[in-house]
This record gives structure tokens, sequence and C-alpha cells, in this order.
């Protein structure tokens, strides 16, 4: 797979080869009609699982902001995440977001800090066994182009195609990704 193939890709032919695995993270504190979404996408994930298209699967709550000793916080991984768009050519945004929280008004806060606002569901696609595995996509993501027409790749998008390849037959969308959802309050 070159650098700049789309991300839908990355595991849409079983006869490539390598051990694939998907560490999906999902926002914990979400209303319930929105739950019932996020585990129809993860019953999507393990059913390319449970079928060998997928060789490892992790459903994980998105980690801590913040967090004391050695456990990887949010702000660590969707560092990660930026690191592989930008060695790619792919961006995060819409769906991860920074933004600038202002110094609080009561003088608790030493200044003014960033926070990461991160999409209802995400996937991390890795290749290669559990010591040796290498970042090959993170969903959703946004290819960067010279000419401006930015494509972006949403996990609903992904989880479709790769369906509909590896099934031989038209799959129904989740509709996790649509604007609603990807730009719901948090």
């Amino acid at each position: 797979m070159s650098d700049r193939e789309p991300a839908v890709s990355v595991i849409a032919d079983p006869d490539a080869g390598g051990a694939i695995g998907i560490d999906c993270y999902v926002r914990s504190s979400v209303p319930a009609a929105v739950s019932e979404r996020i585990a129809a996408v993860t019953e999507r994930l393990r059913t390319l699982r449970e079928r060998g298209y997928v060789d490892e699967l992790r459903v994980d709550q998105w980690p801590p902001q913040h967090a004391p000793g050695p456990t990887r916080t949010r702000d660590e991984l969707v560092a990660e995440f930026e690191r592989w768009a930008d060695r790619h050519g792919y961006c995060l945004e819409p769906g991860f977001r920074r933004r600038t929280v202002p110094r609080s008004s009561f003088g608790v806060d030493i200044g003014s800090h960033e926070r990461v606002r991160v999409p209802l569901v995400a996937l991390a696609l890795y290749e290669g066994a559990d010591d040796a595995e290498t970042l090959r996509a993170v969903l959703p993501c946004t290819e960067l182009s010279y000419t401006g027409n930015e494509r972006t790749y949403t996990v609903d998008e992904w989880l479709t195609a790769v369906e509909t390849r590896a099934f031989d037959e038209p799959v129904r969308a989740s509709r996790i990704d649509g604007p609603e959802a990807l730009y719901g309050r948090q």
C-alpha cells in the first residue's frame, strides 16, 4: 500500500496478508440513542473479526485527558494519531478538534490550556504482531490535497466498504458518522 492510498483499502483485501488489529475508541458518556449507534458499529467490527477479516479487535473508552502515572492519556494517543496523519498526508479534523480553553476567571488555573475533542467513535488500524505493530490508519481522517479536493474518510464509510468487499454484498451503513453524530455535543 502506498502512503497516499486511501485509508479505506488498509484491510479491505483479506488476501493482502499480515495480521490486522483494530483499536476502537468510543466516548463513555453519551445519550442512549447515540449509545445504540455506537453499539451497532462495534457489532459490525466484531462480525469482521468473527469472519476472519480482522485478527485482533479491542474496544475501549477514550482514555482520560490527563492521567498521573504510566496510564496512556488521550493527549498522548491523539498525538500518536496526529504524527501518523502528518507523515501520510492526512489530518484528523473535523473528527478530532483542538481548542484553547481560556484561563479560569476564578484564578484556579495558572493559564489557558488546550483541550482535544474526540469523535464518538474512532478506529486505529494496526498491522503486524503485538511487539512490532505499525499504525496503518486512523479513522475518521481527511486526506489533504494541494488542489483543495480534500476527502474525509469516516468510520461508517470504511466499515461499509470493507463489509461490501468482504461479504460481496452491500451492507446498510450505521450512520454513526453523520454530521449530527460527528459534531454533537460532548
